[in-house]
């Protein structure tokens, strides 16, 4: 984003609601970049509030409007780089006098999973069953899958959170009550506020689908459907883990009602701006050859994870999401291409991990070995604890491909099969201390991060 800001001329302020505190050590340091870090790629500067105060957008609209006249500069657009910055971007839009804002009236269905079901049933478009559940000692669970007639499993989540994170998958009343519980009580590692309410919801069956959107006024339909991606995964310990995720082709007509169905979600909770993604689960039908009976699992009203946008850009000629995405916040005219078919296959491979221990080993982590090897990124180290994989950020690493379909996937296969760690499992007293404090901190470094945000 910031070499397409430098090819247009335009200066670039980041805003870092986070104190820099709570972000100097640690893997906090990777993912929430303290100012040093922002400077350091390219950012002309950097709003952040004083050290102990939260995050006002009130405050900060004052700030960058000072700047704007002390530097006789004007900003054009306000643009979203992490789920939580989806509840204040376009709000910030409005207060620094920029007309390129989405639906303020639809912020809230942008963010928040219960409304956006609400906002999604409301444009007639279907949604999956779910009930809020309020009662802090988990009463309200069982009359609430009753009047929803619901079969297990079931799922239950939080209503403000990102990707896995606070998603479990029940099989019984006993373990979807103990959930609603821990929802109720935990406040949020992403934006630290606690919520008021946790979702249950019926489980959807079919394959799951993450699909990418650029909207602008200055497009025919107001938005262009860019780049499919659908998800392989495992249901395991109580949670959906990711295997694979592989790049499809948007004009297919396979995956046409997808398509259609993304667009009107992406409209009913009032995303004009700017990439955003729809997660979806649909069936094949054999004798249509095509997927049917789409039914939203969230949107994201900000650019997807895991280099989607990276990958598509590798994948479809003459594509530069990054450049459309920072012309449609600014309300430039998009540059898009006559196609969107991907002249490569591209893929996200999810390396697993089935042990946890002290990491004392690794092989097969030369991934340039691969011949449709794009790029990768490890997050593991020998000497330190490594645990099994189910959330996202506990996979030891990453791995994008690109290039012809079958190479793609063998590939696939081969990263992941080929990589293989050895743990100290039966480690003495003094490792298996070393683990326990290593997930201690984390837990405490984590809850000291919601509680700076909130």
């Amino acid at each position: 984003m910031i070499e397409s800001a430098k090819r247009r001329g335009l200066f670039v302020t980041a805003i870092l609601p986070r104190p820099e505190k709570f972000v100097t050590e640690g893997d906090n340091k990777l993912y929430y970049p303290n100012e040093e870090a922002v400077l350091h790629v390219g950012v002309h500067q950097v709003y952040a509030p004083p050290i102990g105060q939260k995050f006002d957008v009130i405050e900060c609209a004052g700030h960058l409007q000072t700047i704007e006249i002390q530097q006789n500069i004007r900003f054009l657009g306000v643009i979203p780089f992490r789920e939580s910055a989806v509840d204040y971007t376009d709000t910030l839009s409005a207060l620094l006098g920029i007309n390129i804002h989405n639906d303020l009236g639809l912020a809230t269905a942008r963010r928040d999973k219960g409304l956006m079901k609400n906002a999604v049933a409301n444009a007639g478009l279907r949604t999956s069953k779910f009930a809020r559940l309020t009662a802090a000692n988990g009463s309200d669970v069982r009359p609430a899958i009753e009047e929803l007639e619901l079969e297990f499993p079931v799922v239950v989540k939080t209503p403000r959170g990102s990707s896995t994170a606070g998603v479990y998958i029940c099989d019984t009343i006993e373990d979807a009550t103990e959930k609603s519980i821990l929802i109720l009580k935990t406040v949020g590692i992403h934006d630290g506020r606690k919520t008021h309410y946790s979702l249950l919801e019926e489980f959807l069956h079919g394959d799951e689908f993450a699909i990418n959107v650029i909207a602008s006024p200055t497009c025919p339909r107001g938005m262009f459907v860019t780049d499919v991606w659908k998800y392989a995964k495992i249901h395991e310990n109580g949670t959906m883990i990711n295997t694979m995720q592989g790049m499809c082709d948007p004009h297919s007509p396979k995956y046409s009602n997808l398509v259609r169905y993304a667009e009107g979600i992406t409209r009913a909770v009032g995303i004009k701006y700017g990439l955003a993604h729809v997660e979806v689960k649909a069936i094949y039908n054999e004798e249509k050859k095509k997927y049917i009976d789409p039914v939203m699992i969230e949107v994201g009203a900000r650019l997807a994870g895991g280099r989607k946008a990276i990958m598509a850009q590798a994948s479809i000629r003459d594509w530069r999401p990054f450049d459309a995405m920072l012309d449609a916040h600014c309300g430039f005219p998009l540059q898009v291409p006559r196609t969107f078919t991907p002249s490569w296959h591209a893929k996200h491979v999810y390396i697993p991990c089935n042990k946890a221990g002290i990491l004392k080993s690794v092989s097969g982590m030369d991934f340039e070995r691969l011949q449709t090897y794009h790029s990768h990124v490890a997050l593991c180290e020998v000497g330190k604890p490594i645990e099994k994989s189910t959330s996202i950020m506990s996979f030891p690493a990453f791995v994008w491909l690109c290039g012809i379909r079958e190479d793609v996937e063998r590939d696939a296969i081969l990263a992941r099969s080929e990589f293989q760690v050895e743990v100290h499992e039966e480690a003495d007293e003094k490792e298996e201390e070393k683990v326990d404090l290593y997930q201690e901190e984390k837990k405490e470094t984590e809850a000291v991060n919601a509680v700076s945000e909130s």
